[in-house]
């Protein structure tokens, strides 16, 4: 998402260059973290968050009660930055969407129009390609070594993430095409 940010900046503003304008993005990807702990973890201030978590709650016993107060922590904390979020994602497991639904609804409540709803904007994809990873084993998902992870997108899953928020942004972006590239060895490829 940086690098189509900064490439799509670069074109509409004339004057514009990466360095001048110190354009940072951080990859606050904490594995296994629950909306409690990444209350602890967030930096104190940015101007753009993109936010994607909440899949951990449900597994790890955080209440939905709780992950709603912790999200209206987290977009208090951001009030002043544009925040994009997205609600936890579709797995292989058809059982996760029961699961998860009531924390994707208070997501929603919580976020409202800043909020992409990724278990329906993932919906019209074949899942079966994003999720292709080998996994180690899991206890806790009860998933065995060597299973299909499915929860865990590979590439082309994460382009098609990349795409929903960078939609969300307002840019165009077909993760088919960028996949193509990166696996072409380009070092800018195109998207």
């Amino acid at each position: 998402m940086e690098y189509v940010i900064k490439e799509e900046l670069q074109k509409e503003f004339e004057d514009w260059r990466i360095p001048s304008w110190g354009i940072r993005c951080f990859n606050y990807g904490f594995d296994g973290c629950t909306t409690s702990d990444i209350l602890m973890l967030l930096p104190e201030e940015a101007d753009l968050v993109l936010g994607l978590m909440g899949g951990n709650d449900p597994v790890l016993g955080v209440k939905v009660e709780e992950t709603k107060i912790n999200l209206e922590k987290i977009f208090e904390k951001f009030k002043d930055s544009e925040i994009i979020w997205s609600t936890s994602l579709p797995d292989l497991r058809n059982n996760k969407k029961v699961i998860y639904e009531p924390y994707r609804q208070v997501t929603k409540e919580v976020g409202g129009d800043k909020v992409i709803d990724g278990f329906e904007w993932c919906s019209k994809f074949d899942l079966t390609r994003f999720f292709t990873f080998k996994s180690e084993e899991n206890v806790v998902e009860g998933i065995k070594e060597g299973e299909i992870d499915p929860m865990h997108p590979n590439q082309l899953g994460n382009a098609y993430i990349a795409k929903m928020f960078l939609e969300k942004l307002g840019f165009d972006f077909d993760s088919e095409k960028y996949i193509e590239g990166t696996l072409q060895g380009e070092k800018y490829p195109g998207y």
